[in-house]
C-alpha cells in the first residue's frame, strides 16, 4: 500500500512540477560531473595522444645497455606496436672530410607517433617518409650535409661500411630539443647497424624500444615489465620529459582536475538548497497524513521510496542530458582542434552515478528526518515546524561528504584542502558577515515608503534564509572568478614563454674567432640574435670539499659509493658572463659584480637537489683542471622558455682562460633562410638546430589546451548560473506571500519592483565582495603550489568581483521574480493555495 502511495506521490508531484527543483539539482549534479569528467577525459586523452609525437610513441623504454628483445616480443603479444631505436656517435667521411655525427638506427616500424619529414633535395620541399631508409642507405640532415659537402645521392662512409646518401632528413619527431647535442643527425636501418662494426665492446652506446597502443593495453604491459625492470633503465611517456609541453600537458590537467572539483562544489550546494525547500513544500502533506492517522513508519517508508524514485528519475535525466552535452562539446573541440576524440572511459560515468547518489541522500537526509517530526497540529497553526533547529552533526556530515567526493574525484590531497579550505572560509566569514549586516540594519531606521527601506526589511525578516542565500551566491562566485583568472593566468603564461618573436634556430660551436663575423653578418642581413655565451663542460667534484657520487654502470658491476654525496652525475654545461640573462630571476643572494672573484650562481632546483646553500664551496673538475667557487646566489630559471639555459653560471674570472666554444639563440623569419643557409655553408663548423616545427607544435598544442580550458570553463559557468536559479527559486513560495500582502496593504507594483531589485543587488554585491578577496588568497596558494605560477594578488577582481555580483545575482534573481510580480493578486492567491 505504502510504495503505491509513494509511486503516485512521484507521478502527481512530477506533472504539477513540485518535483523541478529537486530532479534539476540531482541531475545538474549528474550532468556536471558527467560532462566535465567525460569531456576533460576526452580532451586529455587526445592532447597526450597528439603530444606523444614528441616521443614517436605512448611510452618508451631506454637504457645505456642493450634491450632484451623478450620485452619487444611480450609487448606484441599484448597488442602493441613496437620499434628499436639505437643511439651512438661515430665518424663520416666523405670528399676527403669528416665529421663527428649522431647515428640513430631504427627498425621499420619507426616512428610509432608522430611523422618523419624528408627531402630529396636542398631546395625540395618536405614530404612525409612511409618507414625509415632502406638497408643500404642513410638520411643526414642539411647540418651534416654542409659539413661534409654532400649531395642526395652521394656516398658516405660510416665505420666499415659505405652507404648511399638517399634523402635529406629534415624533421625527426622524437628529436632531441637540446641545444648543446643532437644537431648533427643521421638515420640508420636497424639492419645495418652489424656492417658498420661500430659498436665494440665498451662502445657508449644508447638504447630505446618504442610501444604504442590501447592505454589499457600499454598498462597492462607496463604491470608485466615493471618488475623486471633495472635501475639503469628508464620507462616513460611525454609527460615525464622536462619540456615545454609537458609542462602545459601538466598544467592543462591541474587546471581540468580543478574544474570538475568546483563543479562537485556547486552542485551539491544545489542540492543542499533544492533538499530542503522540496522537503519544506512537503510539511503541509505529512501533517495532513498524521492527523488522518499514518503511523511514522509508513510514512517514513513512503518518503525514502519517493526520494529513490526521485533520485533514479533525476540521474537517468541527469546521464541523458550529461551524455548529450560532452557528445556536442566534443563534436565542437574534435573541429575545433583539427583531431579525433577517443571515447570517454567507464570512469566519468560511475563517478556520476556515484556523487549524484551521494549527494542526494546525504544532503536530503537532515530535510527528510525533519519532515518526518512534522507534528499533526500544523494543519491548524500553519507555522509548526517551520523553524526546526538546524543539526551541527548534519552540517559536519555534509561538509565531509563534499570533501570526501573532492578527494575521491581528484585523488590530490593537496589541491582538496585548498580548494575545501577556502570554501570554508568563504562560509564562515559570510555567516559572520550576515549576522553582522542584517543586524544592524534594524537601527537604520530607513523612511517607510521607501524601496530600500523595504529591500532592508526583507532582507532583516528572512536573515537565517538570505544567509544562506548570501553563502550559495558566494561561493559561486568565487568559484568562478577563481577558473577565470587562473585560465587568463595560465594562458597568458604559456604566451609570454613563446611570443610570436620567439627564437626558432640554435647557432653551436661557434669559435672565438667566429664570433663576431658571425654576428656582423646576422646583423648585415636583418636576423634577429641573442647575445653569444660561451659553453664548456665541466663535472661537479666535490661541496665543501666533500666528494659527490659519481654516475655508475650497475650492468657492468659498479657499485654506488652510498657514502657519498649526492651528485649530478654527468657533465653540465657551464657558462660565465658578468650580467644575468633576462630570462632568469635572482631568488637568494647577490649577483656578481666588477670586483666578483670565484664565483657562481646556482639553479634554484639545482642547489636544493644537491642540498647546497649560500657561501658554500664547490669543486669543478674540467678535463684534468680543477678549481673552487663559492656559491653566492641561488636563480629561478623558466625551462619552458626557447632561450640558452644553464645550471651553473660562474664569474669570467674563473673559465676566462679555458677555450670554450659559444651559443647563440636566432629568430628566423620567412625570407631569411636563404641568407642563414649562406652562412652554414660558409661555416661548416658551426652547428645549427631548426626548432622551429618544435615551436609550432608546443604552439598548436598551448592552443588546443586552452580552447578546452575555455570550453570546461563555460560548464562551470552554466553550472554557476544553475545554483543561483536553484537557490532563488527555493524563496518563490515565500516571495510570492509576501507580494500578496504588499498589494493587499496597497503597496504599488513600482516600489516592489526595487525592493526586490536592491535586495538582490545588495546580496550579489556582499557575496562578490567575499567572493573576491577570499577568491584571491586561494589563488595566490593555487598559483604557487599547483601550477609554479609566480602568485601574484589580483587587484582588478576586488572590484569586478563585487559589481559582476551585484548585476549577475541582481538580473537573475530579478529575472525570475518579475513573473511574480506581473501576476495579480488574485491569481498568486490561487497558486499559493
Amino acid at each position: 500500500m505504502w510504495a503505491k502511495l509513494a509511486f503516485r506521490l512521484f507521478l502527481r508531484e512530477l506533472r504539477r512540477g513540485e518535483l523541478t527543483v529537486i530532479c534539476a539539482a540531482i541531475a545538474l549534479a549528474v550532468m556536471t560531473v558527467l560532462t566535465l569528467s567525460s569531456v576533460t577525459d576526452r580532451i586529455g586523452q587526445a592532447i597526450l595522444q597528439k603530444s606523444n609525437a614528441f616521443i614517436a610513441a605512448d611510452r618508451a623504454l631506454a637504457s645505456n645497455h642493450a634491450l632484451p628483445d623478450e620485452y619487444r616480443q611480450q609487448a606484441q603479444k599484448m597488442g602493441l606496436k613496437t620499434a628499436q631505436l639505437t643511439f651512438f656517435d661515430t665518424m663520416l667521411f666523405a670528399n676527403d672530410r669528416m665529421q663527428l655525427a649522431a647515428i640513430k638506427a631504427a627498425s621499420s616500424a619507426y616512428p610509432l607517433k608522430g611523422e618523419l619529414l624528408i627531402k630529396s633535395d636542398f631546395d625540395a620541399q618536405e614530404q612525409v617518409a612511409e618507414g625509415g631508409p632502406k638497408e643500404g642507405n642513410v638520411w643526414l640532415n642539411e647540418t651534416v650535409m654542409y659539413s661534409l659537402d654532400l649531395q642526395v645521392g652521394d656516398e658516405v662512409e660510416l665505420g666499415a661500411a659505405t652507404f648511399t646518401v638517399s634523402h635529406i632528413l629534415s624533421e625527426e619527431p622524437d628529436a632531441p630539443f637540446n641545444i648543446f647535442s643532437g644537431s648533427r643527425r643521421v638515420l640508420l636501418n636497424e639492419a645495418d647497424i652489424a656492417k658498420t662494426e661500430v659498436i665494440q665492446p665498451g662502445s657508449r652506446v644508447f638504447y630505446r624500444q618504442l610501444y604504442a597502443g590501447d592505454g589499457d593495453d600499454v598498462e597492462a604491459f607496463y604491470q608485466w615489465l615493471k618488475p623486471q625492470l633495472a635501475e639503469n633503465q628508464r620507462w616513460y611517456g611525454v609527460k615525464d620529459r622536462q619540456s615545454p609541453i609537458a609542462n602545459s600537458l601538466e598544467r592543462s590537467e591541474r587546471f581540468l582536475l580543478l574544474a570538475g572539483l568546483l563543479g562537485i562544489i556547486l552542485a551539491a550546494v544545489a542540492i543542499a538548497v533544492s533538499a530542503k525547500r522540496y522537503c519544506e513544500r512537503q510539511y503541509d502533506p505529512v501533517a495532513m497524513m498524521k492527523t488522518l492517522g499514518g503511523a511514522r513508519a509508513q510514512i517514513r517508508a513512503i518518503y525514502l521510496l519517493h526520494l529513490s524514485l526521485v533520485c533514479g528519475f533525476s540521474l537517468l535525466i541527469g546521464l541523458a542530458v550529461g551524455y548529450s552535452l560532452q557528445h556536442v562539446a566534443a563534436d565542437y573541440m574534435a573541429k575545433s582542434m583539427d583531431i579525433s576524440l577517443p571515447p570517454a572511459s567507464l570512469r566519468p560515468w560511475l563517478s556520476a552515478v556515484f556523487i549524484g547518489v551521494v549527494c542526494a541522500v546525504m544532503f536530503s537526509i537532515k530535510p527528510l528526518l525533519d519532515l518526518f517530526d512534522i507534528p499533526p497540529l500544523r494543519v491548524l497553526r500553519r507555522n509548526l515546524g517551520d523553524r526546526l533547529v538546524v543539526s551541527k552533526i548534519h552540517l559536519a556530515l555534509s561538509a565531509l561528504t563534499v570533501f570526501g567526493l573532492m578527494w575521491l574525484f581528484s585523488g590530490k590531497i593537496k589541491i582538496t584542502l585548498i580548494l575545501f579550505a577556502s570554501s570554508a572560509l568563504v562560509v564562515v566569514v559570510l555567516f559572520v558577515a550576515s549576522k553582522v549586516i542584517f543586524g544592524t540594519g534594524r537601527k537604520l531606521g530607513l523612511s517607510p515608503g521607501n524601496s530600500w527601506s523595504l529591500a532592508l526589511a526583507s532582507i532583516q525578516k528572512r536573515a537565517n534564509a538570505n544567509a544562506v542565500q548570501l553563502i550559495s551566491f558566494a561561493l559561486a562566485i568565487k568559484l568562478l572568478l577563481f577558473l577565470i583568472v587562473l585560465k587568463n593566468d595560465m594562458i597568458n603564461d604559456w604566451q609570454s614563454q613563446l611570443p610570436a618573436d620567439a627564437p626558432n634556430a640554435f647557432l653551436v660551436n661557434i669559435s672565438e674567432q667566429e664570433k663576431q663575423p658571425v654576428a656582423d653578418y646576422l646583423a648585415a642581413n636583418n636576423i634577429e640574435v641573442s647575445r653569444f655565451y660561451p659553453t664548456i663542460r665541466g663535472r661537479v667534484n666535490a661541496v665543501n670539499g666533500e666528494k659527490v657520487a659519481r654516475e655508475v654502470s650497475l650492468e657492468d658491476n659498479e657499485k654506488k659509493d652510498e657514502e657519498a654525496r649526492s651528485g649530478v652525475g654527468r657533465e653540465l654545461n657551464l657558462t660565465w658572463v658578468r650580467d644575468m640573462p633576462s630570462h632568469n630571476t635572482l631568488t637568494k643572494g647577490q649577483w656578481f659584480t666588477e670586483q666578483s672573484q670565484g664565483e657562481v650562481s646556482i639553479e634554484q632546483s639545482m642547489a636544493e637537489r644537491l642540498e647546497i646553500q649560500l657561501g658554500d664551496t664547490i669543486t669543478f673538475l674540467i678535463g684534468s683542471q680543477s678549481f673552487d667557487a663559492e656559491v653566492t646566489s641561488f636563480r629561478e630559471v623558466n625551462w619552458s622558455t626557447l632561450k640558452p639555459n644553464f645550471f651553473m653560471i660562474l664569474s669570467p674570472d674563473l673559465l676566462a682562460e679555458f677555450p670554450a666554444t659559444y651559443i647563440a639563440a636566432a629568430r628566423i623569419d620567412d625570407g631569411e633562410n636563404k641568407a642563414f643557409t649562406q652562412l652554414l655553408r660558409q661555416y661548416p663548423t658551426i652547428t645549427a638546430i631548426d626548432v622551429d616545427n618544435f615551436v609550432e607544435q608546443i604552439r598548436s598544442t598551448i592552443e588546443q589546451v586552452s580552447l578546452a580550458i575555455g570550453f570546461v570553463l563555460a560548464i562551470v559557468v552554466v553550472c554557476g548560473a544553475l545554483v543561483l536559479i536553484s537557490q532563488v527559486q527555493a524563496s518563490l513560495g515565500e516571495r510570492m506571500q509576501e507580494v500578496v500582502i504588499l498589494r493587499t496593504l496597497g503597496a504599488r507594483g513600482k516600489l516592489i519592483r526595487g525592493a526586490t531589485l536592491y535586495e538582490f543587488l545588495l546580496l550579489g554585491l556582499i557575496a562578490g565582495v567575499v567572493a573576491a578577496l577570499v577568491s584571491d588568497v586561494a589563488l595566490f596558494i593555487v598559483q604557487r603550489q599547483l601550477f609554479e605560477l609566480p602568485g601574484k594578488f589580483h587587484p582588478d577582481i576586488w572590484f569586478i568581483g563585487p559589481v559582476a555580483g551585484a548585476l549577475f545575482v541582481a538580473l537573475l534573481g530579478y529575472t525570475m521574480i518579475a513573473r511574480t510580480l506581473n501576476k495579480n493578486t488574485s491569481g498568486l492567491l490561487r497558486k499559493l493555495m
